[in-house]
């Protein structure tokens, strides 16, 4: 304790001594100080003078033993220098050559000190070197601190000087004043402080008498650390222990003080504990170093050895203090934690979606091989990365994301993006990415969540992207093909309604007409009836046919076909045919083989033949051939009507399935409604097949072809996908 009151009288005789050498130089610095401010005023001030100048003209000139400025004349015009003096409290002059003009520097008299010349410094800086001259003069036998710039005509020659200045007995004495306060203030703070250390000695004398209490209370609050604590000196031989050492090592601090380690423990940990004791005494400091241990229960335990050492009055190394950390629990639960993280990267690493991970500070820490699959970024060249790196593969920029607006305000997250969820923390939202990496818009689907810790306290957070492009492509298709099939049904209700309302009032027409023409004589009224009739029975067909064309818009169901030899229903639609055969006697020929069957609606393909047959006894001439033929293609069955009539126009070929087409030559036909072969194309697509005309032009016949499957339909069957291609 002594020794510390030294060290305390010592260092407070140096802090005074600091001080006093400290205001010293502050004097010194104020004082350079006050001398540049006042140089800098000076500059200042000289500026004004020269803008006051410019303000009557640029053009200096000697004109009859006057300077003017322009036409402003200078000699005995006192306007400006006052005008300086006013703004800055200094003097000012102008010279003409080395005479002053114009100035309020006042003579011994106290008048201004007109005519008066030039001399000294100044007068060599300005006529001798032409360059302006900054420093002390002497004016009237006055000191001044000045500022003088040459007054120079327009050819360059100085034919004047401009000049402002301060009388340095002015200066002098505010700063001696300043000095004054300054050192007072100084005397002050050595005062204060010795009054200080007086005060300090005397605690010093009351802690001497507390130094006994404290070095019990430090006993007791190192007994009461739980962990191993023991020290020992230069030597390496034990001073004492806590009570915890002695439970660790199973020897009391009075077996332990004063023994070498290899009095207590087994050669090999002696010479160890030995060596990094030296160590340390040799590299004063802290020494740190994991080590496994037995205890005195014959237990081995992983342990963290923190050792650093102490000095002595003087200053030297006196010893070593070491304290034990029991980690074996901490290592456990580190292993385990590591092994979670571990298990938790590789469930992240193989998750389906796109998914990144980042810390608290939004470095990515982890990055999987679907996301890296979906933006074409390896994880080398994110992992570790913050600065919204993880937002430049998708947007191009470096932007905040979804998993950045994790607790943002809903109406922030709406605006930038589409279909938002919120459910607590977390995030569900979709967004279109335009032109994804070069290609077309992509739509995705992302989920972003906070991660915590076991305290809960929030580490990170992590999102999941999903690819859903497709699935939109789908959803919208399903929306246009669901609106499609109600404007379809719509339709369908429409031409079927409009069809029945057409044939209701056409059969008591039917029944009216008939009566009329039987009882009329003359053949005018009888043609005109008969015009009537047909007018009537094709209106019923076109009717007819329209309602038989509404009722197919839909493809038939697999469960509504029925396996059936295609020969047997061509003789049926030949019958049904046969009145309109005979008018032409033509010769109808099935040729198709009965053993080929196919999976159809019978119904269906019944109408799909009388239309095609009818058709073509339309368009044949009398005593001509029909021929009805069929064969295998694949697992498909290609089904030929071919007539030798008037032919197709190759023009019209493309066009002779749309609905109400008729070709020149039937257009004005009212037996020919232009809906035959659109109700052909409905049925052959009905059955996923396609329908098709070939004919070699006008007059050379036309054969009518569509196929067939010859084994049902099943929704992944590859005949469906050639029928649609096709």
């Amino acid at each position: 304790m002594k020794s510390i009151r030294k060290y305390i009288l010592a260092s407070s005789l140096l802090a005074i001594l600091t001080i006093i050498l400290f205001g010293s130089y502050s004097l010194n610095q104020y004082q350079e100080n006050e001398v540049s401010e006042e140089h800098e005023k000076l500059e200042t001030c000289i500026r004004t003078f020269w803008e006051l100048l410019a303000h009557k003209g640029t053009n200096f000139r000697v004109v009859d033993g006057q300077l003017l400025v322009d036409a402003y004349t200078l000699n005995n015009n006192f306007e400006l220098p006052d005008k300086v003096q006013s703004i800055f409290g200094g003097v000012a002059t102008v010279f003409m050559g080395n005479e002053r003009v114009s100035t309020n520097v006042l003579n011994a008299e106290g008048e201004r000190a007109v005519g008066t010349r030039l001399v000294g410094p100044a007068y060599d800086a300005i006529f001798k070197q032409g360059k302006p001259y900054r420093g002390s003069a002497s004016i009237l036998g006055i000191p001044y601190l000045t500022a003088y710039d040459p007054i120079r005509d327009r050819k360059g020659e100085v034919i004047g000087v401009v000049f402002v200045g301060v009388k340095e007995s002015d200066f002098l004495a505010r700063l001696n004043t300043l000095k004054t306060h300054l050192a007072m203030t100084l005397i002050g703070m050595v005062s204060v402080f010795s009054v200080f250390m007086l005060l300090l000695g005397r605690a010093m004398k009351r802690a001497e008498d507390a130094n006994e209490n404290q070095l019990r209370f430090q006993r007791t609050l190192m007994d009461t650390i739980p962990n191993p604590v023991f020290y020992k000196d230069a030597a390496g031989c034990y001073l004492g222990c806590n009570k915890a050492f002695e439970a660790f090592v199973g020897y009391t601090q009075n077996e332990l003080s004063g023994k070498m380690p290899h009095e207590l423990w087994p050669e090999e940990l002696a010479v160890s504990y030995r060596q990094q004791d030296l160590a340390l005494l040799e590299n004063p400091g802290l020494q740190t170093f994991e080590a496994t241990v037995r205890y005195v229960d014959g237990t081995l335990r992983d342990v963290i050895f923190n050792k650093a050492t102490f000095e002595d009055g003087n200053g030297e190394v006196a010893g070593l203090v070491g304290v034990i950390l029991d980690i074996t629990e901490r290592k456990a639960a580190e292993e385990a934690t590591k092994n979670a993280y571990q298990q938790l990267w590789d469930i992240v690493e193989f998750l389906p979606d796109a998914t990144f991970v980042v810390d608290k500070d939004k470095r990515v820490i982890a990055w999987n091989r679907a996301i890296e699959k979906m933006t074409g970024v390896d994880k080398e060249g994110v992992i570790g990365k913050g600065d919204y790196e993880y937002s430049i593969p998708f947007y191009g920029v470096r932007r905040p994301i979804l998993i950045d607006l994790i607790d943002e305000d809903t109406d922030l997250i709406v605006q930038k993006y589409d279909y938002v969820t919120v459910e607590g923390r977390n995030l569900f939202a979709e967004t279109v990415i335009p032109n994804f990496r070069g290609g077309a818009d992509c739509h995705l689907w992302g989920a972003a969540t906070p991660l915590f810790d076991s305290h809960g306290n929030q580490v990170g957070g992590i999102e999941s992207i999903r690819d859903i492009t497709e699935y939109k492509k789908a959803e919208q298709e399903k929306i246009r093909l669901e609106s499609q099939l109600h404007q379809a049904q719509m339709m369908e209700n429409v031409v079927i309604r409009l069809g029945h309302d057409l044939k209701s009032p056409l059969t008591p027409l039917f029944v009216m007409l008939s009566l009329l023409k039987k009882r009329l004589t003359e053949p005018d009224m009888i043609k005109k009836v008969d015009m009537c009739l047909k007018n009537a029975t094709s209106i019923k067909n076109l009717a007819d046919k329209a309602s038989i064309l509404a009722t197919l818009t839909s493809r038939t169901k697999q469960y509504e076909r029925e396996t059936v030899s295609i020969a047997s229903i061509v003789d049926q639609s030949l019958a049904d045919c046969a009145d309109l055969i005979s008018q032409k006697q033509l010769d109808c020929m099935n040729s198709i083989d009965p053993s080929i069957v196919a999976p159809v609606v019978p119904t269906q393909l019944r109408v799909l033949f009388v239309n095609l047959i009818s058709n073509a006894v339309q368009f044949s001439s009398e005593k001509s051939a029909i021929v009805v033929s069929a064969e295998r293609d694949d697992e498909a069955v290609v089904i030929s009507v071919r007539d030798d009539g008037i032919g197709i126009n190759p023009a019209h070929l493309e066009h002779i399935f749309d609905e109400f087409f008729k070709v020149d030559e039937s257009r004005h036909d009212l037996d020919t409604s232009g809906l035959g072969l659109s109700i052909c194309k409905q049925i052959v697509r009905n059955h996923h097949g396609r329908i098709w005309a070939e004919s070699s032009g006008t007059g050379k016949g036309t054969a009518i072809k569509f196929t067939i499957n010859e084994h049902p339909l099943t929704p992944d069957n590859s005949n469906l996908e050639k029928c649609n291609a096709a």
